[in-house]
């Protein structure tokens, strides 16, 4: 999307009411990061989208400007609840896409078919020592 359709859908959003009813979170349950979740209303998530779309907006600008290298993301207002754990500060734009990578085919060598036959050979053998074991044992004892 270019910047002027970027600036017609933020154009759409009530940003004073949206802070007025919004609630936003973002939360740890556990010890990582891994463990996070957002907890907001709709007005809370249509506000974060609403910082976002800003920020997709103004990258371009940012990109091209030498002396600034982040985007202040605005979390004033009172719709960022004051127990979140995290709170994003600024966006800093990467001008480098994402290259993908081919995913390769995962081509099974000989090794890795007669793999389960080998382990449930020496599983086989270990079972029959153990047997055999116990057998001679209770030969010797009575």
């Amino acid at each position: 999307m270019n910047k002027e359709e970027l600036q017609q859908l933020i154009d759409q959003f009530d940003e004073q009411e949206l802070k007025q009813h919004g609630i936003f979170n973002i939360s740890q349950y556990g010890g990582g990061s891994d463990e996070s979740f957002i907890k907001a209303n709709k007005e809370g998530l249509e506000l974060f989208a609403l910082q976002l779309l800003k920020s997709a907006r103004d990258i371009e600008d940012v990109l091209a400007n030498t002396g600034q290298k982040i985007i202040p993301f605005d979390h004033e207002g009172g719709w960022m609840e004051e127990n979140s754990n995290t709170f994003i500060q600024y966006i800093e734009p990467v001008a480098s896409k994402q290259k993908l990578i081919a995913r390769s085919d995962n081509k099974s060598s000989l090794t890795d078919k007669l793999m389960p036959y080998g382990c449930g050979l020496i599983a086989l053998i270990l079972a029959a020592s153990v047997v055999t074991g116990l057998i001679t044992i209770l030969r010797w004892i009575f």
